[in-house]
C-alpha cells in the first residue's frame, strides 16, 4: 500500500448533529507509484462508519469490510475495507475510487486520550485521527504513519449542515448556499495537505485581512479571540525574525476545539483546544502549533518526529521565554525529568538513538529530548550560527523534504566540522540521553563538546 498515493480528495458530507450521524460520498484520485500493477487497495474507516458502496472509474467494485484491530495496537479497532479493482492499476496510472459511507463517529480516547471526536449538537469534528473519512492504508500503525506522512494531496469539500451551524476548515471558503434550512459550505485546500479537518459548531469568526489570519471561536469564548489574534501575529513575527520566512505561507486559520481534544497543525492552520484558547497561561500550545510552519517534510522511512516535533517544541520554549518571561533552564529541566520518567517506564529508550524513534514507536520522546539537542546545538554553534543552520536547512529542503542526516550535514556545512561529534552522539547514538539521565549539568555538557572544538 505504500506505493498507492492519493493526489486529491473530493468529499460531500451531510452532517446531522441532532441524529449524531454523517453520510459521505468521497472520491479519491489514487496513483500507482510503484513498479508493479496493483490489483486491490484497502482503506480504513472509523469503527462506527460503514461503506455502503465502492466504485472505480464509476463502475461498481467488489469489496469486503470487517471490524478488526491494528496489528501493533490491539485496542485500536477499525473498519478495514478491501477493494478489488477489477482491472489492475498499472505503474504511473491513476484512477478514481468513490466510497459512499455513513454512520457515527466513535471516539478513540481509550487508546489516544485526545481523540474524542464525534458528531453531536454541541460540537462535531471530522478528521484523520478518528478515520472519519476514507484513509488509504493498512491496520498497522507504524506502516500507516509512514504512508500518511509521506504524501500530500489537494481537496474539495461540500459540507451540508442545518442552519445556523457553521462549518470550519483551514482551506479557502469558495461558496456557501442555503436551501430548506440546510447550509452547504464549499472549501478547497490552499496548499497540498496531508490531512483534512472539518469542524461544525456555533462559531463566531474574526478575520484579519492584512495578515490573512482567521479565527473560528465558539460563541461563549469569542472574547478571547482578539487576544489569540495578537498572540498569533507576534509569535509569527518572532519566528520569522529569528529563522526566516515560514516554509510555506498561505494565511493562517485557527479553529477552536473542545478541551482535551488535542492541538494539531497543518500548513495553513491549526486546531486549538479550549485550554489553550481561553487560558492565557496555556498559550504555549499556540506557539507550538505555529512553529510547525518552520518544518520541512520528512523523508525518513519511519518518521522519528525530530524534524517536526523537536523543532516545534524548542521554538515554543524560545517564544515562552520571549513573551512569558519563563526561565529556559527551568523548562529544559522539566523536559529532562519527563525523559527520566519515560525511561523508567520504558528502559529500552536509553538504547535507542533518536534517528530510530519511529522504528521503535517511541516518538513521544522527541518532544522532550529534541529541545535539548537543539538548545545545546544553539549554545555550541552560537546563536548567530544556529539561526543560519535553521535558515539554510529550511531553504535547502523545503521542496524535497529531509532526513536527520540532512540536518546533520547542513549544520556541519554551515557552522563547521566541530559539530559532528555532538550531533552524532545525540542523534545517531545514545550518548546524549544517557548523559541527561545521569544528571549531567548543562554547563558540563557544553564543556564536554567545547573540548572537541579545541582539538
Amino acid at each position: 500500500m505504500a506505493h498507492v498515493k492519493i493526489s486529491k480528495y473530493e468529499m460531500n458530507l451531510e452532517i446531522s448533529p441532532s441524529k449524531k450521524m454523517l453520510r459521505g460520498l468521497c472520491s479519491l484520485k489514487i496513483r500507482n507509484e510503484g513498479k508493479s500493477p496493483i490489483k486491490a487497495v484497502s482503506f480504513l474507516l472509523n469503527k462506527g462508519l460503514k461503506a455502503i458502496s465502492v466504485s472505480t472509474q464509476d463502475r461498481e467494485a467488489s469489496f469486503s469490510q470487517n471490524l478488526t484491530s491494528f496489528s501493533d495496537i490491539k485496542a485500536l479497532k477499525i473498519n478495514h475495507i478491501h477493494v478489488n479493482l477489477g482491472s489492475p492499476l498499472l505503474p504511473s496510472a491513476e484512477l478514481n475510487l468513490k466510497v459512499l459511507y455513513e454512520g457515527k463517529i466513535e471516539p478513540y480516547d481509550d487508546v489516544f486520550n485526545y481523540v474524542r471526536d464525534r458528531i453531536s449538537e454541541e460540537y462535531s469534528l471530522v478528521r484523520l485521527d478518528a478515520f472519519s473519512y476514507p484513509v488509504i492504508g493498512v491496520p498497522d500503525f507504524s506502516k500507516l504513519v509512514h504512508i500518511i506522512l509521506s504524501q500530500t494531496f489537494e481537496y474539495e469539500l461540500n459540507i451540508s449542515v442545518p442552519a445556523p451551524y457553521v462549518v470550519a476548515n483551514i482551506g479557502e471558503l469558495i461558496g456557501r448556499e442555503m436551501k430548506d434550512n440546510i447550509v452547504t459550505y464549499r472549501y478547497r485546500n490552499k496548499l497540498p495537505s496531508w490531512r483534512i479537518d472539518i469542524a461544525v459548531a456555533y462559531f463566531d469568526v474574526i478575520h484579519d485581512e492584512e495578515r490573512e489570519i482567521r479565527i473560528f471561536t465558539l460563541k461563549e469564548d469569542a472574547k478571547h479571540a482578539t487576544r489569540l489574534l495578537h498572540e498569533t501575529k507576534r509569535v509569527l513575527d518572532f519566528y520569522t525574525n529569528n529563522f526566516g520566512e515560514p516554509v510555506n505561507w498561505c494565511g493562517y486559520t485557527i479553529i477552536e476545539i473542545p478541551s482535551g481534544w488535542g492541538n494539531q497543525a497543518d500548513v495553513c492552520g491549526m486546531l486549538l483546544n479550549r485550554e489553550s484558547f481561553v487560558n492565557e497561561k496555556e498559550i504555549g500550545g499556540l506557539y507550538h502549533e505555529i512553529a510547525h510552519l518552520w518544518n520541512v517534510k520528512t523523508r525518513e522511512k519511519i518518521p522519528s518526529r525530530f524534524l517536526d516535533e523537536a523543532f516545534a517544541s524548542y521554538f515554543q520554549l524560545l517564544a515562552e521565554r520571549e513573551f512569558l518571561s519563563k526561565d529556559l533552564g527551568e523548562m529544559l529541566e522539566r523536559a529532562r525529568r519527563r525523559i527520566i520518567e519515560m525511561c523508567q517506564k520504558a528502559p529500552i529508550l536509553t538504547n535507542i538513538p533518536i534517528i530510530k524513534y519511529g522504528e521503535y514507536r517511541i516518538t513521544d520522546a522527541a518532544y522532550y529530548i529534541g529541545p535539548w539537542v537543539l538548545h545545546l546545538l544553539n549554545k555550541i554553534a552560537g546563536e548567530e550560527c544556529f539561526r543560519r543552520i535553521i535558515r539554510n536547512f529550511l531553504r535547502k529542503y523545503k521542496e524535497q523534504g529531509a532526513t536527520i542526516e540532512d540536518f546533520i550535514s547542513t549544520s556541519i556545512e554551515t557552522c563547521g566540522e566541530h559539530l559532528k561529534t555532538f550531533l552524532n552522539d545525540w542523534l545517531l547514538k545514545t550518548k546524549g540521553i544517557k548523559l541527561l539521565i545521569k544528571g549531567t549539568s548543562e554547563s558540563d555538557l557544553l564543556d564536554l563538546y567545547i573540548k572537541y572544538n579545541k582539538k
